[in-house]
């Protein structure tokens, strides 16, 4: 395989590097890809180990934590090493190490987890806390990971926008809230309402916990769409029927005090396999109250491509073809994802090329994380081809392309590159994709001259090489009569007041939330409630004309 690239050289630009910044993401292009996690059946000695996480506190009974052997071999690639490893503890009555590499907490301590293989070893510390202090059931995150985990708040089932069977989830826990009040008091789907209906049917039942339709549907002791989702002997099954004798609370204290998931941390980020090769990922929950808890064995892993990549409920992945693949993680409220490429027939060295920008770097890093051989530099004719294309939008005129081509300078590629960004062609071309993004429409119509100012302005700010988040901000939140403001005077005839927002989403963050308007969005995590609070952020604009 090889791969074309055009290197990009010069004046900062910061506009056009913001631009470039999105096609470079949006063709995979990442900067984590410099830490490369190769992993093979390879029976190869590493030169060193480590054990991911490193230093770790437990916290309360039953604490545990996943951990992963990752080894470092004599050519710098890195392997997932876990299914060779001996594990081993220095006190095993602190701890009970599991046959999935958990560690569990049994008493209060410190012990030492050891790792070898092939006679490289490898060492940290385990700290455990609070062992014998029980972990109350908090609705959120504790039942957010058991609807998230079992599939039952997902898109095809109640996590769908109008719910299943009149019983309706938010999408993977990401409004705790609302689900305790559709679960605890029931309630009707509703559009453009905050009503739900006088007959309301709640989803467990105080007096006798064992007969809660929260229970019984997904033991499947009544018919249920989804099938079952865990039997009675479960450890879910348990937590919730404990939960629901202790009279259904939303937290340990009985407030409504949400202990939320601030933020996912996935390792590896990034990994390059080998066919047939395996690794496990590794998921950790920072939450709100301060602490971490290894959600390993409590997500939902989802491969955007099987027949280049498997992952198991566990977590663990199969390389099974050459390819590059996510793997989506999600938790209660949080989506995260690590992407992952597969190699047929590894390089047994690859070309060291030059670069001559960070763009380039990153793209090379991953090239050879990918084992892809960059093609061979494009001749001077083809190149200015393909940088006038880029940067004016036009083909090179006939006698700039008989002078480039017959000079001997060894810099003439870099002077072109040079001449062009500065040139008045260059910032025609950006005027004129900025202005189908920004939303400008020239011409000789009455509206294209009463919003002169904003076309004015648009291109002033290009000129003076402005950069992009600043460009945002004047656009978003003009004042007065001047160019930016122009641009809502121009969306009273274009769109209703409330499309604002959607427009602004749609250009800054590339998505789209329309559906929001209706309904909570069934695959982001946005409310109802939350669109129209920012539509009516732009309800006060005043025409001054």
């Amino acid at each position: 395989m090889k791969a074309c690239l055009l290197s990009h050289v010069g004046r900062p630009w910061s506009i056009w590097i913001g631009t470039m910044a999105v096609v470079v993401v949006s063709v995979g292009i990442r900067p984590h890809w410099d830490g490369l996690a190769f992993a093979d059946n390879s029976t190869a000695a590493p030169a060193s180990l480590r054990l991911v996480p490193e230093d770790v506190l437990l916290h309360g009974a039953e604490a545990s934590q996943t951990f992963l052997v990752m080894g470092t071999f004599a050519d710098g690639t890195k392997r997932d090493l876990t299914l060779q490893a001996e594990l081993l503890l220095s006190n095993p009555d602190l701890a009970v190490l599991s046959d999935d590499h958990r560690i569990i907490s049994r008493a209060d301590g410190e012990l030492l987890l050891t790792a070898t293989v092939a006679g490289t070893e490898t060492s940290t510390t385990v700290r455990i806390e609070g062992s014998q202090e029980n972990h109350p059931f908090r609705f959120s995150p504790d039942m957010g990971a058991i609807l998230t985990r079992r599939g039952c708040n997902g898109t095809k089932c109640h996590g769908a926008v109008p719910g299943q069977g009149g019983f309706k989830l938010s999408i993977n826990g990401s409004y705790p809230q609302d689900d305790y009040q559709w679960i605890v008091e029931g309630g009707h789907f509703e559009v453009l309402t905050a009503e739900t209906g006088d007959d309301k049917k709640p989803r467990i039942d105080l007096e006798t916990p064992e007969n809660s339709l929260l229970l019984k549907k997904a033991t499947e002791q009544v018919s249920h769409g989804g099938g079952l989702r865990f039997d009675t002997g479960s450890p879910e099954y348990a937590k919730i029927l404990q939960w629901i004798r202790d009279g259904a609370p939303f937290g340990p204290d009985e407030k409504k005090e949400t202990v939320k998931i601030d933020k996912l941390e996935v390792y590896p980020k990034d990994a390059a396999l080998d066919l047939n090769a395996t690794h496990q990922i590794l998921v950790t929950a920072h939450l709100s109250n301060g602490k971490r808890e290894d959600l390993t064995r409590d997500v939902v892993y989802e491969s955007t491509n099987d027949t280049v990549l498997e992952v198991n409920e566990k977590g663990l992945v199969t390389a099974k073809r050459p390819g590059e693949t996510n793997v989506f993680i999600r938790a209660p409220g949080k989506v995260s994802s690590v992407r992952f490429g597969v190699i047929a027939n590894p390089l047994p060295s690859h070309p060291n090329v030059p670069t001559k920008n960070f763009i380039d770097q990153h793209v090379f890093t991953k090239l050879r994380a990918l084992n892809i051989i960059p093609s061979e530099l494009s001749s001077d004719a083809e190149f200015l081809r393909r940088l006038c294309l880029d940067l004016t939008g036009t083909l090179p005129p006939p006698n700039r392309v008989k002078d480039f081509l017959v000079s001997n300078d060894p810099q003439k590629r870099d002077r072109m590159v040079e001449i062009l960004l500065n040139s008045p062609e260059f910032e025609d071309y950006l005027f004129y994709h900025y202005s189908e993004l920004f939303r400008w429409y020239g011409g000789a119509t009455q509206l294209a001259k009463d919003t002169q100012l904003y076309g004015e302005w648009l291109q002033k700010s290009i000129s003076e090489n402005k950069p992009y988040d600043q460009l945002a901000v004047e656009r978003i939140a003009p004042e007065g009569y001047n160019g930016p403001s122009r641009f809502y005077y121009q969306l009273r005839f274009l769109i209703p007041p409330e499309d604002v927002v959607a427009e602004h989403v749609r250009v800054y963050f590339g998505r789209r939330l329309d559906c929001a308007r209706c309904h909570d969005h069934p695959f982001e995590a946005w409310t109802q409630d939350q669109f129209w609070g920012m539509a009516a952020f732009y309800s006060n604009l005043v025409d001054l004309r």
